[in-house]
């Protein structure tokens, strides 16, 4: 109980913090259609304007970049909270009565989330809610955001029991290789979450639809012939029901692999020319296999991590175990444990990870500036998503190597309009 109330009091701090924070002077949604004419700049090639800076899109970018890092250490020392203070023991105490060992793991996991969820609500409401309406990006309500948070947290728990069990099975097995154990069985998991996606999780929370007939699918089956993908399924996602950003992506292998655009991209509000250029983005990935080479630098690099996780986690309970009531890595009550080290991985090599997916980003650009050979409508596209996004266009550098998962939309304004060469080896160009 005193961990409770020790979390309760951090949640409320927490509270009063960011609901103190002053709210952005006459926050409007994100412009409609581009930010050409947001400002009388000078035109720039191609007719071009730059993006226009304003502060509220250096407030709302600077919250973001904060918002990680204290998310980041704050989820950290909650998860020391949950072991030091001998809670983890307690809700593994609680569930010993159930019979089954997969039982008891899927209830300890359950309660071990509500706990969290709670200690976290503050900043998750404050920087997945509040922060989003502040800036007029969200058009969602309290209700419809809570359901979908709901729905997360359920679809977390049902996902990770299963790998979970795997993992303790495992270290039963093979206390000193289970690691590497581990590394093989995640591999045909992980493949078969990537394909199952888009097809059974996205769905629980939008409603996706084939493009529908009209002259921009007309224009975009032409662009996908050019690129050698004629029958590339391209879907439309029903964003408008939670927010006013723009995106578009690429998802699922094999049979479900699509391309989806959000219905927020879709003209009036952006032009064809414009949609057309990050369509074609969108098929460098399809075409350059960009999800198969991603999967496979993530099997790569668990094959190095999991056995550093393994000599952290051993380090970790034999030196603070015994005091958390924890018994070895085959307790249930270990998992804040497993999920404090994945969490300190995944934060420590953010640059590594963030480093190659902005090269990858590249390499899409490229593609699809040589499948569109439209430089300027591409400029204009990365000006919008800065405007409809606010989305700082020149971030500190430090910001960049850190977080960007894409190069800062700057700099793709200055490779769309020639200013920044191809690097060397390039990525192959679409057939003609």
């Amino acid at each position: 109980m005193r961990f409770f109330l020790i979390a309760g009091i951090a949640a409320v701090g927490v509270a009063a913090v960011l609901l103190s924070l002053p709210r952005p002077v006459q926050a409007a949604p994100a412009p409609a259609v581009t930010a050409q004419a947001a400002a009388p700049l000078a035109q720039q090639s191609d007719d071009v304007r730059p993006p226009v800076v304003t502060p509220q899109m250096r407030r709302y970018s600077r919250t973001g970049y904060a918002l990680y890092f204290a998310g980041t250490a704050y989820s950290l020392l909650t998860l020391w909270g949950v072991l030091a203070s001998g809670l983890s023991a307690r809700l593994r105490r609680w569930v010993t009565p159930l019979r089954s060992s997969p039982a008891r793991l899927a209830a300890y996991y359950a309660l071990l989330t509500l706990a969290l969820v709670i200690i976290h609500a503050p900043l998750t409401f404050f920087g997945g809610y509040r922060l989003q309406h502040d800036y007029g990006l969200s058009t969602q309500s309290l209700g419809a955001w809570l359901a979908d948070e709901g729905k997360a947290v359920a679809v977390g728990i049902v996902t990770t029991v299963p790998i979970l069990w795997v993992l303790f099975w495992l270290i039963n097995r093979s206390p000193r290789r289970w690691a590497l154990w581990f590394w093989g069985a995640l591999i045909p998991i992980i493949a078969f979450g990537i394909f199952v996606a888009p097809l059974v999780i996205d769905p629980l929370f939008n409603k996706f639809t084939p493009l529908p007939p009209g002259p921009l699918k007309t224009q975009i089956e032409a662009l996908a012939a050019k690129a050698g993908i004629p029958n590339a399924p391209i879907y439309v996602v029903n964003k408008s029901r939670q927010t006013r950003t723009t995106n578009a992506y690429v998802t699922g292998i094999g049979s479900s692999a699509r391309i989806v655009l959000w219905d927020t991209i879709l003209p009036p509000r952006t032009p064809p020319d414009q949609v057309r250029a990050i369509v074609g983005h969108e098929m460098g990935h399809y075409v350059l296999k960009h999800l198969y080479w991603g999967f496979l630098m993530s099997v790569v690099g668990l094959l190095i991590v999991l056995p550093l996780a393994q000599r952290f986690l051993e380090w970790l309970l034999a030196r603070h175990g015994r005091r958390w009531g924890v018994d070895g890595l085959t307790d249930h009550a270990a998992v804040p444990a497993f999920l404090l080290t994945t969490t300190l991985i995944g934060f420590l090599l953010a640059p590594v990870t963030n480093g190659v997916s902005r090269e990858i980003e590249h390499q899409a650009d490229v593609y699809g500036l040589r499948v569109t050979g439209d430089r300027p409508a591409m400029a204009r596209a990365f000006v919008s998503l800065s405007a409809q996004n606010l989305s700082d266009p020149d971030p500190p550098a430090f910001i960049k190597f850190w977080l960007f998962t894409h190069p800062p939309l700057r700099e793709r304004i200055d490779f769309a309009l020639g200013r920044r060469s191809v690097p060397r080896g390039g990525t192959t160009a679409p057939k003609e």
